[in-house]
Parts: structure tokens; C-alpha cells; sequence
């Protein structure tokens, strides 16, 4: 795992998530992987709202933390993998994150990166639960990590 930039530790820092460097995920699933099966047109959304409905970003939050407690995406310790939105996605890597703040991370992420997209990893591995800027919509969508990979 490479180092990690000061711009991003500055992002995850600013937005309540606390990073735990050199931890991996325990599957090979890189970032182009997650990023192919958010984009799949197989993807449906568990959720989505329209951006010009007021408060569009903080029910995609409550959606998003709503779906990720429930697919278990923190393990007992809180910690999970997360990538951020950017512009070298060949580049990025999985981050272990604990999130300190708990509510409205798609906001906070929006406020200190200028995007509400993400895709998180569960720890163990098994699932992925993104907040994706799709259209005129935010979607929440959930997903297993495929196997074989």
C-alpha cells in the first residue's frame, strides 16, 4: 500500500473519518474493480432521491448509514475500507476508516472533496455500499463483492 497524501488525509481528517494506514482489505478487490460494479448497468439503487429536492443530501446520508449498518459494514471495532471520488482512480486504493462522526458522511465528503461519492467495503471483505451521483439523482447502492476475483 502506498503512502497516503497529505490532500487525502486532509479530506478524511476534516470529514470525521479516522485512518488506520497499512491495513488491506482481506479480498483482492482493487478500486477498478468497485468502480466497475457501481457502474454496472446491472446496479440498482436501494435508494435514490433528486438533487433539487431540499435536503437531498442528507437523506442520501441517513439512506447511506442506514444500508451500511444493515449489510454490516463496519466491523465490531468500526473500522471499514472506503475510496474516495477522484480524479486518478487507477491510483487510489482502499483506506481502512473509522468514522467518528457517524451521520451524514456523503455530506461531509461533499463539503471537504466536492463529491458525495464514495464507495465503502465492509471489513470483512463481503459487501460494498456506495453513494454515487447519478443524473439528477443521488443513489445508495449495495452490493456483494463477487468472488474469483
Amino acid at each position: 500500500m502506498g503512502s497516503v497524501s497529505s490532500k487525502i488525509r486532509s479530506v478524511l481528517t476534516s470529514s470525521g473519518l479516522q485512518l488506520f494506514e497499512g491495513q488491506m482489505p482481506p479480498v483482492e478487490f482493487t478500486a477498478l474493480d468497485a468502480l466497475e460494479v457501481v457502474e454496472s448497468a446491472y446496479s440498482e439503487p436501494v435508494f435514490s432521491v433528486v438533487k433539487s429536492l431540499a435536503g437531498a443530501v442528507e437523506q442520501l446520508g441517513r439512506e447511506w448509514h442506514s444500508e451500511a449498518e444493515r449489510v454490516q459494514l463496519s466491523e465490531t471495532d468500526g473500522k471499514f475500507f472506503v475510496l474516495l471520488a477522484g480524479d486518478d482512480i487507477g491510483d487510489i486504493e482502499w483506506l481502512c476508516v473509522k468514522d467518528l462522526v457517524g451521520v451524514n458522511l456523503p455530506g461531509r465528503l461533499l463539503s471537504q472533496n466536492g463529491s458525495i461519492e464514495f464507495i465503502a467495503m465492509s471489513g470483512n471483505g463481503t459487501q460494498i455500499c456506495a453513494a454515487v451521483d447519478e443524473g439528477d439523482e443521488y443513489w445508495v447502492l449495495v452490493e456483494e463483492v463477487p468472488r474469483g476475483r
